[in-house]
């Protein structure tokens, strides 16, 4: 299933993501939309363009450029940057957009397991030669917060009538809410004494950010599982980097088998240890501000999002979640 989007969303992407293959030499016509939730992911043979916009697009790519370059120097298992297209990243108005090969993958789904490898691999390097930033999260999540109260008035109203609707209480409590909920989290963060050296992380290391290459195919395909979406790229606890797994067995109804096969994989079960639910809660806000300030146009993620709140606000930890499209 991929992303529904309005008419006026799907007409914005489409023409950035034409002006963008015009730029590097590639057909759009064949293109097609296999993700939008925080960047609009296109695989447009024989590339994947990842188009994101905001007021910090542009410096986030540019790092992620450097990111990926110093990865594939070190031969890390992660996606690689598209060769032949000249300057990376590419503009396109107030958009930015990277472009990378496009992985053949095999048609079963990654599994939690898959990810133990890649990240074990990660987590050996205690720094990149690319200036990293520390992991900060509930900076960010105050960042989309702030985004989301200054919305322009057509987004501002719409994300009015949402939260009316679907919550039952203006946007601007629920921002307020929000944000108490970050001072909470970051207060119970200060006192987490983490069982793990810190140094190089994914920062959001889900199966969704995971590839199975389909066959070795020259240097664009590997026998491994390959890491993708490198934006969270950080130095920060290696913690952090297990909880995803963790967080889909506990709240999106996944497998236990599966995430305990993880945890023998990788050699560590975080929802043993005693700072797992300051992580939970962590990883909980996470997900429900990622999109709060780009709802407009996309009406599958603003029912999910609602739904999450709901069960988030009234401390339901049995609610079952379900991934954005």
């Amino acid at each position: 299933m991929t992303t529904a989007l309005s008419d006026a969303v799907a007409s914005e992407l489409h023409g950035h993501l034409s002006d963008v293959c015009e730029q590097i030499g590639v057909d759009p016509v064949g293109a097609s939309l296999v993700k939008y939730t925080m960047n609009a992911v296109f695989v447009a043979p024989p590339f994947v363009i990842r188009l994101a916009s905001g007021p910090h697009a542009a410096t986030l790519a540019r790092r992620v450029v450097s990111v990926a370059t110093c990865l594939e120097q070190v031969g890390m298992p992660t996606v690689r940057l598209a060769s032949g297209v000249g300057s990376q990243p590419i503009s396109s108005g107030d958009w930015v957009a990277t472009a990378w090969h496009y992985v053949p993958t095999v048609s079963d789904e990654p599994k939690p397991v898959d990810l133990a490898a890649p990240l074990r691999a990660l987590h050996s390097l205690d720094r990149l030669d690319v200036a990293l930033p520390l992991w900060l999260p509930i900076e960010k999540f105050r960042r989309r917060l702030n985004a989301a109260a200054a919305l322009p008035p057509e987004e501002a109203a719409e994300l009015e009538q949402w939260s009316r609707t679907e919550l039952g209480f203006p946007a601007a409590n629920l921002l307020r809410d929000l944000h108490l909920h970050c001072d909470e989290v970051e207060e119970d963060l200060g006192r987490v004494a983490w069982r793990l050296p810190p140094g190089v992380i994914h920062g959001d290391a889900h199966t969704g950010n995971v590839l199975l290459p389909a066959a070795v195919d020259g240097a664009i395909a590997r026998s491994e599982p390959l890491l993708c979406d490198l934006d969270g790229m950080c130095i920060g606890p290696r913690e952090w980097d297990l909880v995803p797994t963790a967080h889909g067995a506990t709240r999106f109804g996944r497998s236990p088998a599966d995430y305990q096969g993880f945890v023998d994989a990788y050699g560590v079960d975080i929802t043993m240890w005693v700072g797992w639910p300051v992580l939970r809660r962590v990883r909980e806000l996470q997900l429900v501000t990622s999109t709060i300030d780009a709802l407009a146009g996309r009406p599958d993620v603003a029912r999910e999002l609602a739904h999450r709140l709901r069960s988030l606000f009234s401390d339901d930890l049995k609610a079952t979640w379900r991934r954005y499209r």
